[in-house]
């Protein structure tokens, strides 16, 4: 018997057919909260959709790409006192750090915040690739660092996560710059690459 797509799931909730869930994260990447520029920075769709991701001048974004063990992102609903919102975790695998990225990292480390995009990679027969980012609101704060020599050739993990008491006011939010092909090229246009030393 087919499948009824019309039905509905909770009010106007409607059931998507065919729907599959994503495999998991693919790449990730990680800015610091006050490298992006806010004011030309556009959302869409109640703030859950990012439209146009602006960093200020001379700020790169950093990989953190890694074992899939190591990608995960994360939001919950959070019920406090002032309402519902939702708090962020997400764990990087650093596989590289360059002079630059280790003083971002202990940026983190004194307190500044970091937000992560997410490369989504759907398991089934198409593959459809998107795009999410978290913390983008109040960011990230560092709640783990751990350097392991013997892991992957020496590997740093870090987990960021939505400072106790303050909330995103959505979970993680879609982003595209346009067509897949837009977004793709506007992170490799914004990331950073390690110069190597003079030998």
């Amino acid at each position: 018997m087919a499948e009824n797509c019309n039905s509905k799931l909770a009010g106007s909730f409607a059931k998507r057919c065919g729907h599959k869930a994503k495999a998991g994260v693919k790449e990730k990447y990680y800015i610091n909260h006050d490298d992006i520029d806010f004011v030309g920075t556009q959302t869409a769709r109640r703030g859950t959709s990012v439209t146009a991701l602006v960093l200020k001048a001379g700020a790169k974004i950093y990989s953190a790409e890694s074992v899939n063990a190591g990608r995960k992102v994360m939001h919950a609903l959070a019920v406090g006192d002032y309402g519902n919102g939702y708090t962020h975790t997400d764990t990087l695998i650093v596989t590289y750090r360059g002079e630059e990225e280790s003083e971002r990292i202990q940026e983190l480390v004194d307190g500044g915040r970091v937000v992560t995009i997410n490369r989504m990679v759907d398991g089934g027969e198409n593959g459809e690739t998107s795009y999410k980012i978290a913390g983008l609101e109040s960011g990230m704060l560092i709640t783990n660092d751990d350097y392991d020599s013997s892991a992957n050739n020496g590997t740093t993990t870090l987990i960021v996560a939505t400072k106790e008491g303050e909330e995103e006011a959505t979970g993680l939010k879609s982003w595209s710059e346009g067509s897949l092909a837009d977004t793709e090229t506007w992170i490799s246009e914004n990331l950073y690459e390690p110069v190597e030393p003079e030998p």
